[in-house]
């Protein structure tokens, strides 16, 4: 028999003839804020032991981005954990490179490359230590150099390099916003999991697969780049930079600050092969908590584009609700089965992209729009399958699911007991 993973899954759709059915002191369990909150109860209560610290790993959002997972969901999931007597920190990673630019307002662009201005977007998206109950950190804090090395071996991926708090937790929980994405098609636990918990050395190393280097044909040995490196591994012979491997940590300051972009990799992947390293970094991550890890999925507000980016244009299909599992590959797999079984919401990229009906394949279609658009990249064509079916060869879980809804709200009256009620109520 195929081994099926269990993913629960509680819907965001409520009757609104539950307000008669359902006592107006319980109307609020069939929040699914609050079944966000029970979901998580009931996919951690037999992992986190009393006093085990747990890692919610989230994405606290780009500055002016809208569609980011509510701050309410996550307090909620903090405060279940905290019942099950566990230690939780809400936690996100510093994104690649190491310097935030800024247009003539002084409006920040990637603010999460910087501990300063990445705790600023996070306060201003909802997710302080007072709104969240727990500590809220940066994992690979203050600069994202240091890294927790895990050996692999894996078709791509040989070393993985963890944030450091998020390998220092008894406990993972990835606490991901699912949504479409345009560069791994889909965005969700795996992604969370593979580019959510990596310094930034896993990131380069995930997209880039070889050490960075200098092009002495691009360098003109200004030297901007040796105050800017924070770990002093670059130097200058013959007047060009020269990087020394043996302390450079793969961060990306060097690629920011360079005026003539003369820093950079022996290779790009393609994409499909980044989202396989993708899947084979996401295994790695759960071999390293031997099974002290959960996965949520919130598929609400499924936006065309990632959280990290400022725009997202409407949701592609109705809302879902929230799943969950033990298992990221199964969790992320139920997920695009359902919305590629829902309909497309008239006017979004599902009705450009032509995949409306119930049934289409809508995930691929939708992140092809950019790369058509994208000169010298019109032939990418990102396919979430890839990045699934390479998690499941590494080990990460199967595509294989067992689906089980579940309610945690008060259960509603059937409609023929309210009016019996009715009628046996004495006139007044």
């Amino acid at each position: 028999m195929v081994k099926q993973s269990e993913v629960y899954f509680a819907s965001a759709n409520v009757p609104i003839d539950y307000i008669p059915r359902v006592p107006m002191n319980k109307w609020y369990t069939h929040s699914l804020v609050y079944q966000t909150k029970e979901i998580a109860g009931k996919i951690l209560e037999d992992i986190v032991s009393s006093g085990d610290t747990v890692a919610i790993k989230i994405h606290f959002g780009e500055r002016y981005t809208q569609c980011y997972i509510r701050p309410i969901y996550v307090r909620k999931v903090v405060d279940k954990i905290k019942e099950l007597g566990g230690a939780p920190f809400v936690c996100d990673t510093l994104f690649s490179g190491g310097r935030v630019l800024y247009d003539e307002n002084n409006e920040p662009i990637w603010s999460r490359r910087v501990l300063e201005e990445g705790l600023k977007t996070a306060a201003m998206n909802g997710f302080t230590s007072e709104t969240m109950g727990c500590p809220v950190i940066f994992a690979d804090a203050p600069k994202g150099l240091k890294s927790v090395t895990l050996d692999f071996n894996g078709k791509y991926i040989k070393k993985i390099y963890m944030a450091p708090a998020i390998a220092e937790a008894d406990v993972l929980l990835s606490l991901a916003h699912f949504k479409c994405h345009d560069c791994m098609s889909i965005g969700g636990a795996l992604k969370n999991l593979a580019l959510g918990c990596s310094s930034k050395r896993g990131k380069w190393w995930v997209h880039h697969n070889s050490k960075l280097e200098v092009d002495p044909e691009k360098c003109n040995g200004c030297g901007d780049c040796i105050p800017a490196c924070p770990v002093k591994a670059i130097v200058m012979e013959n007047g060009k930079a020269r990087i020394l491997p043996e302390k450079c940590v793969d961060c990306g300051f060097c690629v920011d600050y360079c005026p003539k972009e003369a820093f950079t990799s022996r290779s790009f992947p393609d994409i499909r092969e980044q989202q396989a390293r993708i899947g084979e970094t996401a295994a790695g991550i759960v071999k390293y908590f031997e099974g002290k890890c959960a996965f949520i999925n919130l598929a609400i507000d499924i936006t065309p584009l990632c959280d990290c980016d400022p725009f997202v244009g409407v949701p592609v299909i109705p809302d879902l609700g929230v799943f969950s599992s033990k298992d990221p590959v199964a969790v992320d797999r139920a997920c695009v089965d359902m919305a590629n079984n829902s309909p497309g919401i008239p006017g979004s990229m599902a009705e450009i992209a032509g995949v409306m009906e119930k049934g289409a394949e809508k995930f691929n279609a939708i992140a092809r729009l950019r790369w058509k658009a994208t000169p010298g990249a019109t032939h990418v064509a990102p396919d979430w399958r890839t990045m699934l079916d390479a998690a499941e060869k590494a080990g990460a879980g199967t595509q294989k699911y067992k689906l089980i809804e579940v309610n945690f709200g008060y259960p509603p009256k059937t409609i023929k007991e309210l009016f019996e009620e009715y009628k046996e109520k004495p006139e007044s």
